[in-house]
């Protein structure tokens, strides 16, 4: 029996052996979320802390994207962008930046009630 690749076959295999094909994003449990003040003078920030499992398949997901810019997403909503310059590995994330008054508690209420969903995604920018 032979197999034949068509067109559309070889170019999602040339894909996936090139690393351009989009994956699912990884979605994210946290375990703990701390609104903290950021070193910028004036701004505040959000501390996710996932759970061991989560820590440790978000560090997987670094050290295969070291070099790629991620989209850091609450509930569809992209709220950073960073570029990762190496793994992390400590199962932490922290988000700062501008952000709109109260906004960070909100999110912080938000994911700490389960209603929030958080996802990893390598960015199509």
């Amino acid at each position: 029996m032979r197999v034949l690749f068509g067109p559309i076959a070889a170019t999602a295999v040339g894909l996936f052996a090139c690393g351009l094909a989009m994956a699912e994003p990884l979605t994210l449990t946290i375990a703990e979320v701390v609104v903290v003040p950021d070193p910028e003078p004036g701004q505040m920030a959000l501390n996710l802390k996932m759970t061991p499992d989560s820590g440790r398949a978000f560090a997987a997901f670094t050290k295969a994207n070291v070099g790629k810019t991620i989209d850091l997403s609450v509930d569809g909503n992209v709220v950073m962008s960073p570029r990762l310059v190496e793994p992390i590995l400590g199962g932490e994330v922290m988000i700062s930046g501008r952000f709109a008054k109260g906004e960070l508690r909100r999110l912080a209420e938000q994911i700490s009630a389960g209603k929030s969903k958080v996802t990893v995604d390598v960015s199509a920018r």
